[in-house]
């Protein structure tokens, strides 16, 4: 009677961890498939929208730290001026990052990323008051995949060709060095 008992108790232990595993595997989409070649960019999109959804949904558990810039301070890598950086962690890595503009604009860029390769680009138009992403704000999506753009999704919703869009860049770069 005491080694049923005991084996009954394993047996629903066991299956209690399994559960747990499985929910936590769902609240943490992996992102595996992006470096599937069979994938297409729909499913890579779907798989980083949802990974997204995850860091935004654990943010309040992240590490956030804040930076204030000097107007010129990310002169190397931007155009734009941006006078503050929340940083998001999850104590080792990196997960998401947010630049605000200086006073006079509301113009944000929201950043995502997976083991330090940036996965997700949010440009938001009116995205200065806002702390965390607003799953119903309008602005351009971007999609990576090893740092390559996959798919991109205007703010009107409409997607914006991509390869048509790395042309244009190749053409700007090859004229720069000209």
């Amino acid at each position: 009677m005491k080694k049923t008992i005991f084996v009954t108790a394993m047996c629903v232990g066991l299956v209690a961890m399994m559960s747990a595993r499985a929910a936590e595997k769902a609240e943490n989409p992996s992102l595996a498939i992006l470096s599937d070649n069979k994938a297409g960019a729909s499913e890579k999109v779907s798989a980083i929208e949802a990974y997204v959804r995850s860091v935004e949904k654990n943010i309040s558990s992240s590490e956030r730290e804040e930076h204030m810039l000097s107007p010129d301070e990310l002169k190397n890598v931007t155009n734009e001026n941006w006078t503050k950086i929340h940083t998001y962690s999850d104590g080792a890595d990196l997960k998401r990052m947010k630049l605000y503009p200086p006073a006079g604009s509301q113009r944000t860029e929201e950043f995502y990323y997976d083991d330090g390769t940036p996965v997700f680009v949010f440009l938001e138009a009116n995205g200065a008051g806002k702390e965390n992403h607003d799953q119903n704000a309008t602005g351009d999506k971007y999609y990576f995949t090893d740092g390559k753009l996959i798919a991109a999704t205007a703010a009107d919703g409409k997607s914006i060709d991509v390869k048509k869009r790395r042309s244009e860049k190749d053409k700007r770069e090859v004229a720069e060095r000209i």
